[in-house]
C-alpha cells in the first residue's frame, strides 16, 4: 500500500466524536498509566478502551495508534488493529515501526507475502532491530507449512497420518543466543520448551508434522492437510488452549497444586477463566506429571493420561564414575567465559548501592574458580529457574547455602535465572523483589562471594557445559509439574539435591537423589494473590532442612556419587526415552483407525 493510500476513516470519526466530552476529565498520561496497568494483567478489552480514549485526545501521535493497533490486534480485532496501525503510517510515511506491526499482524494471519513485504520496508526504513529483522525475513524464507494455509490438491492420493503443533511462544531456537532470548522469561514460556521434546520425538519416529500459528484461525484442517488423520498437539495452558477444528485435539500442559482454580477464585469474567471447562474443549489430556494427571482427572471428563515431555538429545554419553574434578572445571570455565556472573549482594533499603557494588564485582566463571583455596576441588551446586517464578522457593534455599559455607568455604552455587527483563541488569534486585520479599517481615542481608547468579542468554551447548561443572543440582520448589531444568541435569549424569514430590515424585528417590524433606501446608497470601487459589497446600523446606541436605551431599563417597549417577541417569533414558512416548502416541493413532474404519463401514 502506498503512503498516500486514503485510509477507512471509521476509527477517525468514531474517535473524534469521542473525544470532546473526555477534554478535561483525564490527562492523557493518566490514561496510559491505566492502558498499561491493563496490559500487564493482560485485560486486553480494558486496554483497547483506554488506547481508544488515548488517540481521540492525541490524534497527530503516531506511538499513540501503534499503542491502540497492539491492543485491538491482541483483543483479535486484526482488521481495526490494521487500520491503527496505517493510521500511524498515514501521519509519519517513513514509519519503521509501523511497518513491523503491519508484518507481524500479517504473519499471524497467514498472509506469509504481506509479512514478508512489510518486514522489508521496515528493515529499509532503518528499524533498530536489525538483528530481530533479520531472523524473522530468515524464518519467512523458511517456512514450509503453506500448504496447509493454500489447502491441497483435492485428487491428490490422501496420506495416512500428519500431526500439528502450537505453542502460545513459538518454536524455541536455542543454536544463538538472539534466538534463545527471544522469548525468555515471559508467561508460558516454559510450553514452548515442552514442545521442542515432542518435535524431536516425531523426527526420529519420522512422522510429519507441522508447527502452525494460531490454530483457531483454520475454518476445518481436514480441507487442507490432505491426511486421513489429523492430530492437533496443543501446549498451553487451560486459559489460553486453543483447538484445531477437524482434528483429534491433545492439550499438553502442566500442574503442580492439589486440585485445578475454582471458578469463583478468577478475577475475571472471561470466558476462557473456568479452568476445568476449557480443558474438556479438548478431545484429551497429557500431563507431565502422576500428580497432576491424577488432580486434573478429578475434575474434567476428557481422558487424561500421564504423558511426559520426552528429553532426547543434549544427554551425557553416560553418567559419572566421580565427581568433576579441577581440571575439567578449568576446561569447562574456559568454554564458559564469556559468561557474566555477579555475586549475592541484597540489603533492602540500600540495594542500588548494592546493585552498583555487584556488577562492579562481576566476574566470569574461571575468574571465581581462581579465588577458591588452593587445589582443593569445589563443589559446585546449580539451579536454574524464572526469577519471577514464586513456586520455585528460593530463599531457604540462599538462607541454607550460606549456612553450609560456615563449615565448607570452598562450596559454590551458581543461579541461572532467566527474565524477561535482562536489559535493566539487576539480578540481586530482581531476586530481592520476587524470591525473597514478603510484605510485612524484614529481611536480613544476603552477602556472598559463593553465591553468584547471572541473567545471561545460554545456548544449549553452553547450558549443557553448565549443567557438566556443576557437582549437584539443586531444587527446592514448592511445586513443578515436570521440572525441565532438573531432569536435564540428570541427563548430563549430574546428581539431585531435591525435594521429591508434585512431579518429582515420579523419578527422584533416595537411590538416585539427595532428597530434601519438605511439609504440606496452606498457600501463604503471597502464594495465594500470585496464583489466584484459596485454601489448597503446596510443600514448603527450612532452611535447616536444606543445609542438612547440602552437607549430606558434600560428605558422599565417590562410589555412592557414581552410584545415584547412574541411577539418575537411568531414570532419564527410562522415563523420558522415545520408547514410552512412542508406545501412547501410536496407541492414539491405532483407535483413530479404528474409528475411521467403523465410520467408513
Amino acid at each position: 500500500m502506498s503512503d498516500k493510500t486514503p485510509m477507512p476513516h471509521s476509527i477517525i470519526r468514531n474517535l473524534t466524536a469521542a473525544s470532546a466530552p473526555l477534554m478535561g476529565r483525564s490527562s492523557v498520561q493518566e490514561l496510559k498509566r491505566k492502558a498499561a496497568a491493563a496490559r500487564a494483567q493482560r485485560d486486553w478489552a480494558l486496554d483497547t478502551f483506554y488506547r481508544r480514549k488515548i488517540c481521540g485526545l492525541d490524534p497527530a501521535k503516531p506511538a499513540n495508534w501503534i499503542q491502540f493497533g497492539h491492543a485491538l490486534k491482541e483483543a483479535g480485532f486484526h482488521e481495526r488493529a490494521r487500520e491503527a496501525y496505517e493510521k500511524a503510517r498515514e501521519l509519519e510515511g517513513q514509519n519503521p515501526e509501523a511497518a513491523l506491526q503491519l508484518a507481524h499482524l500479517a504473519k499471524i494471519q497467514g498472509d506469509f507475502q504481506t509479512a514478508a513485504r512489510e518486514f522489508a520496508t521496515a528493515s529499509d526504513l532503518g528499524h533498530v532491530d536489525v538483528e530481530r529483522l533479520a531472523f524473522e525475513q530468515k524464518l519467512l524464507r523458511k517456512i514450509d507449512n503453506s500448504i496447509v494455509f493454500r489447502g491441497v490438491n483435492p485428487s491428490a492420493p490422501k496420506s495416512a497420518l500428519r500431526v500439528f503443533l502450537s505453542v502460545p511462544g513459538g518454536v524455541v531456537h536455542e543454536d544463538s543466543k538472539e534466538t534463545a532470548g527471544a522469548g525468555l522469561g515471559v508467561a508460558d514460556y516454559s510450553y514452548s520448551f515442552a514442545m521442542r521434546g515432542f518435535i524431536q520425538a516425531f523426527e526420529e519416529l519420522e512422522v510429519d508434522y507441522t508447527v502452525i500459528d494460531k490454530p483457531e484461525y483454520i475454518a476445518d484442517i481436514r480441507d487442507r492437510s490432505g491426511a486421513s488423520i489429523n492430530i492437533h498437539l496443543g501446549f498451553y495452558p487451560p486459559e489460553r488452549m486453543r483447538v484445531l477444528k477437524g482434528a483429534y485435539n491433545i492439550n499438553c500442559f502442566a500442574w503442580e497444586f492439589d486440585r485445578l482454580r475454582a471458578p469463583t477464585e478468577g478475577l475475571s469474567h472471561h470466558a476462557f477463566a473456568d479452568q476445568a471447562q476449557m480443558l474438556d474443549v479438548a478431545d484429551a489430556l497429557w500431563i507431565p506429571s502422576q500428580h497432576g494427571a491424577d488432580t486434573v482427572r478429578a475434575s474434567v471428563s476428557k481422558p487424561v493420561e500421564r504423558v511426559a515431555a520426552p528429553v532426547l538429545s543434549n544427554l551425557a554419553r553416560r553418567p559419572r564414575t566421580r565427581r568433576p574434578d579441577l581440571r575439567e572445571l578449568e576446561r569447562i570455565g574456559r568454554d564458559l567465559a564469556s559468561i557474566s556472573w555477579e555475586p549475592l549482594s541484597i540489603l533492602p533499603r540500600m540495594q542500588p548501592a548494592f546493585d552498583t557494588t555487584a556488577r562492579a564485582k562481576a566476574a566470569s566463571l574461571p575468574a571465581i574458580l581462581s579465588t577458591l583455596a588452593g587445589d582443593e576441588r569445589p563443589e559446585i551446586f546449580l539451579t536454574v529457574f524464572n526469577v519471577h517464578d514464586y513456586r520455585k522457593q528460593i530463599e531457604p534455599l540462599l538462607t541454607g547455602f550460606m549456612r553450609l559455607l560456615e563449615k565448607h568455604p570452598n562450596a559454590l552455587l551458581l543461579l541461572k535465572m532467566t527474565t524477561p527483563h535482562r536489559a535493566a541488569r539487576v539480578a540481586n534486585r530482581n531476586l530481592m523483589e520476587e524470591q525473597v520479599f514478603d510484605v510485612g517481615r524484614l529481611i536480613p542481608p544476603m552477602v556472598s562471594d559463593r553465591i553468584w547468579m547471572t541473567e545471561a542468554v545460554l545456548t544449549r551447548a553452553e547450558l549443557n557445559r553448565l549443567y557438566d561443572a556443576a557437582t549437584y543440582y539443586v531444587c527446592t520448589s514448592h511445586a513443578e509439574g515436570q521440572n525441565l531444568p532438573l531432569i536435564e541435569a540428570m541427563g548430563r549424569g549430574v546428581v539431585p539435591v531435591t525435594v521429591d514430590h508434585t512431579a518429582m515424585s515420579d523419578y527422584i528417590s533416595d537411590n538416585d537423589a539427595i532428597v530434601i524433606p519438605s511439609e504440606v501446608r496452606p498457600l501463604d497470601i503471597r502464594l495465594s494473590k500470585r496464583y489466584q487459589m484459596f485454601g489448597t497446600h503446596t510443600h514448603y523446606v527450612t532452611p535447616a532442612d536444606v543445609t542438612t541436605a547440602l552437607e549430606k551431599a558434600m560428605s558422599i563417597e565417590e562410589g555412592d556419587y557414581a552410584h545415584r549417577s547412574a541411577a539418575a541417569f537411568e531414570e532419564v533414558r527410562t522415563q523420558f526415552g522415545l520408547a514410552p512416548f512412542a508406545e501412547r502416541f501410536w496407541s492414539i493413532v491405532d483407535a483413530l483407525k479404528a474409528q475411521e474404519i467403523k465410520h467408513d463401514a
